[in-house]
């Protein structure tokens, strides 16, 4: 395991699952995390408080990839070599932290991989596949589960790329820039876990969002 990583979890209206999510993590021996508390209106804020837990916070909600970055300059600017970046809502298991650390290193970018789609939605399957195809097509190099925001890559990656993009889409930014930068994807198999939790993410809207990106893509 990399000596010095931080996990990053942004969250928005996360005070349902923090508590299990601590619970897990604590269980799993990781206690290097910072919350990035993107403008949340339930009780998250007071929840991370009341746990003194280390966390920043945007006054206004700005977008999970905004969240991210604001994770990332923190990490860099605190020494850490490495990070793991995770969802609040438990679909990605803190006991596989470990395992994506074990196979980072200072030129790769390793993704967790939901093998089972048996237990994905329909309409999450045809875009993952979807946008999977589409990335793996762009940089060259197999992405087998673009839409899976638990990772692990080097914190210097925040003073090499640039990027632009604030929402859900930064995630598919972040390997297209990072695979066109030098980057090698790497991939660690993960279980597929959905309980019903209701996405943050607007199917349509973020497609669009998506498309646009892509290709504006092809002129960096």
């Amino acid at each position: 395991m990399k000596q010095s990583f931080l996990v990053i979890i942004p969250v928005y209206n996360g005070e349902a699952t923090i508590p299990s999510l601590l619970k897990r993590l604590s269980a799993a021996d990781i206690d290097n995390f910072l919350f990035v508390n993107d403008g949340s209106t339930d009780g998250t804020g007071k929840l991370l408080a009341q746990q003194s837990l280390n966390q920043l916070d945007h006054i206004e909600n700005r977008g999970k990839g905004a969240a991210l970055m604001t994770g990332l300059n923190y990490a860099y600017d605190n020494g850490f070599d490495y990070v793991v970046t995770m969802d609040v809502d438990l679909q990605h298991p803190p006991e596989s932290i470990v395992a994506l650390l074990r196979k980072v290193d200072k030129q790769s970018v390793v993704v967790a991989w939901r093998r089972d789609y048996s237990k994905m939605p329909p309409h999450r399957i045809f875009s993952n596949a979807v946008t999977s195809l589409l990335l793996s097509i762009r940089s060259n190099m197999q992405i087998k589960d673009s839409q899976c925001g638990f990772r692990a890559f080097p914190s210097k990656i925040i003073t090499q790329l640039t990027f632009i993009q604030h929402g859900f889409q930064f995630e598919s930014e972040l390997l297209m820039r990072a695979v066109l930068a030098g980057y090698r994807i790497r991939h660690v198999p993960i279980p597929t876990i959905y309980a019903g939790e209701k996405s943050a993410m607007r199917n349509v809207y973020d497609t669009f969002k998506f498309i646009a990106m892509y290709l504006r893509s092809f002129l960096w």
